[in-house]
């Protein structure tokens, strides 16, 4: 009973799949990766390199400007609901990667570091803690040309 369920799903894919699904997939999954890469590196790039420093009072951050100049605006309140969306999609995108090919470590810490909660810089602190992770996201600012980040 098992061997013919078996050979009745080998004949489905054998008739459903042929080398143009495959050759599309094997595209896809290559250009996804590619922008992929390219997303998280910009991100990674255009952190300061302070970032992961702690400060007492997050407002104390060297050089921090607004991004609107009323924080009570239409605006700022959809900037930052984007952000959280994205960042909630980058964790769990970071998750996956856990278990499937990627970097799913970094991909979880840029997520946590677009969401506010209570909590976040503890578990930022958690992944930084390991020296894979500050060394891949050094190795990306090199080869941008970037100065590396700066940890406690």
């Amino acid at each position: 009973m098992l061997k013919d369920y078996y050979n009745a799903i080998e004949s489905y894919l054998m008739a459903t799949i042929d080398g143009n699904f495959i050759f599309l997939t094997i595209v896809i999954t290559t250009s996804i990766s590619i922008t992929y890469f390219i997303v998280i590196s910009y991100i990674v790039t255009q952190l300061d390199t302070q970032y992961f420093l702690h400060h007492k009072n997050p407002d104390d951050v060297a050089g921090k400007k607004p991004l609107f100049k009323s924080q009570t605006s239409m605006a700022h309140f959809a900037v930052n609901v984007v952000k959280i969306i994205i960042g909630i999609c980058l964790l769990m995108a970071g998750l996956v990667m856990l278990v499937l090919p990627g970097q799913g470590l970094i991909t979880m810490l840029i997520g946590l570091s677009l969401m506010p909660f209570p909590g976040k810089q503890r578990l930022e602190n958690n992944i930084l803690a390991r020296q894979s992770v500050r060394y891949s996201l050094n190795w990306i600012r090199k080869k941008a040309n970037k100065t590396p980040f700066i940890f406690d």
